[in-house]
């Protein structure tokens, strides 16, 4: 029995060469294996986990909107109002300049693709909305005649001057309206403007569709779409019966929208796209000339977006 232990000894050494030499040929295949995995060649298409940082700027077409004033003394409704954006004019002093970046109507997003098609984007859309002054509109409510008086004792520059070449103008106002009067929207009656502008603060959901690859994968043309919404924050210089201010941030309401896009990549790093974004604006508080006075009002908006990415 004790002359089989050397036997058996030698036996179990005998095998172990076996089972390292069996262990490291199966480690090298798999090393082979995930090497040729590792060495074929990244494409655009490969986007999970990475991250996009993308700029640009817009252009702004709004529906028509009532605006609905209220306040001590006041309600009252301004009827279909016309509005439209307020463009920078290029200057290489702003949009050359970063400490600048905030005045031209600009887009700002972060994207994070959890899969190589679908992501998550979040960011901002600096949009401006200017009431055309001089239009013609129907008003309904009702003003007490002491309103108008209290604001004449704090009018802006350019209201006073109006006032004061047409001193009967602002006082058609006073009273009840069914709807029926109409009013010219001149400096005593109304300065409405998000000029700092129409913020809106979006999480949106989105995929991408490619068109078109080149044979080396690293450049081509895609379809991008997303869905979204989150609050709206304005800053908005309001004079309202020639009374009011330019007000601080506030988050004044919410949003809704859709967006469509193509998009050309040069590179797995770099690309370019330009589309539309069509949404829904509610703005519920808005503030306007001081204390508890306030605005709301809603329209939808349509954004031309140029833009520019790049993956980090």
């Amino acid at each position: 029995m004790f002359d089989s232990i050397p036997l058996r000894i030698m036996r179990v050494c005998g095998s172990i060469p076996a089972t390292v030499s069996i262990f490291l040929l199966c480690l090298l295949v798999n090393l082979s294996l995930g090497a040729e995995e590792n060495d074929t060649p990244l494409t655009i298409h490969d986007k999970k986990g990475r991250w996009n940082i993308q700029w640009g700027y817009n252009r702004d077409y709004f529906t028509q909107s009532d605006i609905n004033f209220r306040g001590p003394g006041y309600r009252y409704t301004l009827k279909a109002v016309d509005a439209r954006d307020k463009p920078e004019s290029f200057k290489a002093d702003v949009y050359l300049n970063p400490s600048k970046f905030e005045i031209p109507q600009y887009n700002l997003k972060f994207i994070y693709y959890f899969t190589d098609r679908f992501f998550l984007s979040f960011g901002q859309d600096h949009m401006k909305y200017v009431v055309t002054p001089g239009q013609t509109v129907k008003y309904s409510g009702y003003i007490d005649p002491g309103v108008i008086a209290k604001n004449q004792l704090a009018l802006s520059p350019e209201a006073a001057a109006f006032i004061y070449l047409f001193p009967g103008h602002v006082q058609e106002m006073a009273g009840y309206h069914g709807g029926d009067q109409t009013i010219t929207l001149t400096p005593d009656i109304l300065k409405y403007e998000h000029t700092d502008g129409l913020n809106y603060i979006f999480l949106d959901f989105g995929w991408i569709t490619p068109l078109y690859t080149s044979a080396d994968g690293l450049s081509g043309i895609s379809l991008v779409s997303s869905i979204g919404g989150g609050p709206v924050v304005c800053r908005s210089d309001v004079r309202v019966l020639g009374k009011g201010q330019n007000n601080n941030f506030h988050v004044s309401g919410y949003g809704v929208s859709g967006y469509v896009a193509t998009r050309y990549e040069f590179s797995r790093t770099y690309y370019i796209e330009f589309g539309g974004k069509g949404g829904y604006i509610d703005l519920t508080d808005v503030l306007t000339s001081g204390g508890s006075n306030r605005a709301s009002q809603n329209f939808g908006f349509l954004e031309l977006i140029l833009s520019g990415g790049i993956a980090i």
